[in-house]
């Protein structure tokens, strides 16, 4: 009722004194009481939210300098964000993409060194156990030895990160444009590369710890086993001794080893000897052929063989011949006992 009375005197009081333009037109002149009228019923409507974009727009456009100063302050905004955004486009500096860097090899540099030293042990348990017994080569151990390794970069991962920021490496505050740069993620990715490349090359040092050749060597006489079985058990029953052995001449450990002795008591047993004992160390060394028909009186003759029990007799004679290879290198020594 309030807005319809409004509205009634302000179209009333307009009709009393509008004069009349050149045109024939009438132009209102709002007097106080009709622009009170006016103003009510806007602000009625305005509040019911009908024509607030109309008032706001009367209300600019009522006084044009507050026009010009909206339209300078709104340019002023503008140019503002504009400035702002133009700083954090800025690519960092030479010192944040240092810190950015390091930041990022440090820990991987404990992830290569920690996934290289369980990746080496780990293989190598698993080489010289499982891989000796089912005859799995090296690779498939070191493949079985990674996933310990994986499994490892896993379980430690959050303690590294821990440790890294303990150690007082906090990563700069980049802005999100900074953030999303490609010099930002190409020093990023160089930092984890090289970081994970020091690590894995300080885990090698893990080697020097280790006998690499330990797993291929068991192999090694695991095959040869069944070698000497085959061979030696022929020469046993050919040539009709008690006993026929063949020793394999070990460089790297300076010593002389045998597995497949067949006729004694100890038919499986390995038995070492130190390079150049005995008389089978002796023609290893020199790779000449030794006959001998009384072993007792032989000053070569290693009377600990027989003590130790390892032929189950005792040795009279013994003829033993070298085994080379094409450059005429002693590579094993043949050993028939007790011929007769």
């Amino acid at each position: 009722m309030m807005r319809r009375a409004a509205v009634a005197a302000a179209a009333g009081v307009a009709r009393r004194a509008s004069p009349t333009s050149a045109s024939g037109l009438t132009i209102p002149v709002p007097t106080n009481s009709a622009t009170s009228a006016w103003r009510a019923w806007t602000a009625a409507e305005s509040t019911n939210g009908r024509i607030a974009g109309v008032a706001t727009a009367r209300a600019w456009s009522a006084t044009p300098s507050s026009g010009f100063a909206a339209s300078a302050a709104s340019r002023s905004s503008t140019t503002a964000s504009s400035s702002v955004a133009s700083s954090s486009a800025h690519p960092p500096s030479a010192e944040t993409l240092r810190k950015i860097f390091v930041f990022n090899a440090v820990p991987f540099v404990a992830f290569g060194f920690i996934d290289n030293t369980v990746l080496i042990y780990a293989g190598d348990a698993i080489d010289n156990s499982v891989g000796v017994a089912f005859g799995l080569s090296s690779l498939a151990a070191a493949a079985m030895g990674q996933i310990f390794s994986d499994t490892s970069g896993v379980l430690f991962g959050g303690a590294i990160e821990a440790w890294v920021l303990r150690a007082g490496f906090i990563m700069p505050t980049l802005t999100a444009e900074q953030n999303v740069m490609r010099v930002t993620r190409t020093t990023s990715t160089a930092g984890k590369v090289c970081g994970v490349i020091a690590g894995c090359c300080l885990g090698l040092l893990n080697l020097l710890l280790i006998d690499p050749h330990a797993a291929e060597k068991a192999k090694e006489e695991k095959e040869f086993t069944a070698v000497f079985r085959a061979i030696m058990d022929e020469g046993h029953n050919v040539v009709g001794c008690a006993a026929a052995s063949l020793w394999i001449v070990d460089y790297d450990k300076r010593e002389l080893w045998t597995r497949a002795s067949s006729g004694n008591k100890m038919d499986d047993a390995v038995v070492r000897r130190p390079f150049g004992c005995g008389i089978v160390g002796d023609v290893a060394t020199t790779g000449k052929v030794s006959n001998v028909a009384d072993c007792s009186k032989h000053p070569k003759f290693d009377v600990s063989v027989d003590a130790d029990g390892v032929t189950g007799f005792t040795t009279h004679s013994a003829l033993t011949g070298p085994v080379v290879d094409e450059h005429g290198r002693v590579v094993a020594v043949v050993q028939l006992v007790n011929k007769g």
